[in-house]
């Protein structure tokens, strides 16, 4: 879908402030001067009664050191190597998705705000709605897994008029955590810089921002389920519809590599880490236990397939695109 100039990404300057605020610490920005034709950038199927629409919001770029953090290199380097998996920077694509139950439309998660330097190949969540065929203002409610810049980014440059119907739903452990006066004591510090304009988010929203707790219902079919660790208000969705049932993951399992051969292995971006390894371990146990067809925003486009344990670990099944007509 996107092709990137290895060396131009290499070779960029450090970050410089974004429009979210957010910074990834000693990496460098991606950038290609190729044009490249953008896809569709949607895929969409049933859950019984209910239309599931994947939207891709595109890709950006991690730094490898920064994944299986509590790992010694002489045992991660083998294994990334076998997974094609670069020594510098690991590629993530970013999936939020629409949940249409015939009575309201549900965005969950809105992918990164457009024009972020170090994430010059995201911000197309726009585009994709417009590909499938929905419109904005058709949105009732977005839905936060939680609040780092990659899932509410899409809400920073105009958060009333960019889904002026909307209400805003997330964890209230979620929206004290950022919302907080004292947020710098209470969140990594490459996460605090992003907080301020979660803020202004939230206050101009205002009385649409509907804090809630894990294990309530978004709407009759969707319901939360708390999956602290990747933040400590991280949730993620059940989605229910006849016999039919998908599981939004949000990041809680963030990588279809290590995340299911080593749910154990740390990750620098869960803000505790070994929580989100116990969590992650837990929601792959249940995907595996019960058979549920799974969505995961940082998986391939467009992230859906199922869970396989196998020996110690668990294994990525993509499910088959269905195509109509």
């Amino acid at each position: 879908m996107f092709s990137t100039d290895r060396r131009a990404f290499l070779k960029a300057a450090a970050l410089g402030a974004v429009a979210s605020g957010f910074q990834i610490p000693e990496l460098a920005l991606a950038a290609d001067s190729r044009p490249v034709k953008p896809s569709p950038g949607y895929y969409s199927f049933a859950i019984g009664e209910f239309q599931i629409t994947m939207l891709c919001d595109g890709i950006f770029f991690l730094p490898t050191d920064s994944f299986a953090t509590n790992i010694q290199p002489e045992e991660k380097k083998p294994y990334f190597d076998a997974h094609y998996l670069a020594p510098d920077i690991v590629r993530l694509q970013a999936n939020p998705l629409v949940i249409d139950t015939g009575q309201k439309r549900i965005l969950v998660d809105t992918g990164l705000t457009p024009g972020t330097e170090w994430a010059a190949h995201a911000g197309r969540l726009t585009k994709s709605l417009a590909a499938a065929g929905i419109e904005p203002g058709s949105v009732d409610t977005v839905v936060l897994t939680h609040c780092h810049p990659d899932h509410i980014g899409g809400l920073v440059t105009d958060p009333t008029g960019q889904f002026p119907k909307t209400d805003l739903v997330l964890s209230e452990t979620e929206l004290d955590l950022w919302n907080s006066p004292d947020f710098a004591s209470k969140l990594p510090d490459w996460a605090a810089q992003s907080a301020p304009a979660a803020q202004k988010v939230f206050a101009a929203l205002g009385g649409r921002v509907h804090p809630i707790k894990g294990g309530a219902d978004i709407a009759t079919g969707v319901t939360t389920i708390d999956t602290p660790g990747h933040t400590q208000g991280h949730m993620s969705l059940l989605v229910g519809s006849g016999s039919d049932q998908l599981l939004i993951t949000g990041d809680a399992i963030a990588n279809i590599h290590f995340s299911f051969d080593h749910p154990q292995w740390q990750i620098k971006w869960d803000h505790d880490q070994e929580k989100g390894a116990k969590t992650r371990g837990a929601l792959l146990d249940r995907a595996a236990n019960d058979r549920l067809l799974v969505a995961g925003y940082h998986y391939p486009f467009p992230g859906v397939g199922h869970v396989v344990k196998e020996g110690m670990g668990y294994r990525w099944l993509p499910a088959d695109w269905v195509l109509d007509g």
